[in-house]
């Protein structure tokens, strides 16, 4: 937060979850469901973390949430 940033894109779950413990959306890297270190459950014990599996899916998400609904 203090460079400014509104979303975190890591691979490890104890950053995630200390971010969005501390409000900040979180996408959770894990590269083609092959991260073992990423299999913690955090992406489904928090509301602001979201699981991604690739740079597509990190793309997706990131123009989901600024993109203006229709």
């Amino acid at each position: 937060r203090s460079f400014g940033a509104q979303v975190l894109i890591d691979d490890n779950p104890r950053y995630a979850l200390e971010c969005a413990e501390d409000g900040m959306r979180v996408l959770l890297f894990d590269y083609d469901n092959t991260y073992p270190w990423c299999k913690t459950g955090v992406d489904q014990s928090h509301p602001l973390v979201t699981k991604v599996h690739n740079w597509q899916e990190v793309e997706q998400k990131l123009l989901s949430w600024v993109a203006p609904e229709s």
